[in-house]
């Protein structure tokens, strides 16, 4: 089971890289807001779990294990977002962070219970 913190990364390394373009640790650094100390300790864990390979100084890849699991926050992540701005009537700002607090940090039931209610009508 994906920590919070391994969903945040994922979905960072997905988003940034879903046009073909190589994902550097800057990049996911500055998505996540974190420092690149951090997104380095997390690349190592991902890289070590099977989700991501990375070599030193290089771009990071999903494996196939990481492009399932990301896929499936992105998925979450545009059901829920699209929810908000057209449902609820929040700006797409919002709508953006939100959904990624969402989506990292819900329980999966929960999660899916939301996506499906989102879907509806």
């Amino acid at each position: 089971m994906l920590t919070y913190a391994q969903k945040k990364y994922l979905f960072a390394i997905y988003k940034l890289g879903r046009n073909g373009e190589p994902v550097r640790s800057t990049d996911v650094s500055k998505l996540v807001g974190v420092s690149k100390a951090s997104t380095v300790k997390m690349t190592r864990r991902l890289d070590e779990e099977g989700y991501i390979e990375k070599a030193p100084y290089g771009a990071i890849l999903l494996t196939p294990d990481g492009i399932r699991e990301a896929n499936a926050l992105y998925t979450d992540w545009v059901i829920i977002r699209d929810f908000l701005i057209n449902r609820i009537g929040i700006s797409e700002k919002a709508a953006d962070s939100s959904s990624v607090t969402m989506i990292v940090q819900l329980p999966q039931e929960a999660l899916e219970k939301l996506s499906g209610f989102a879907l509806r009508e």
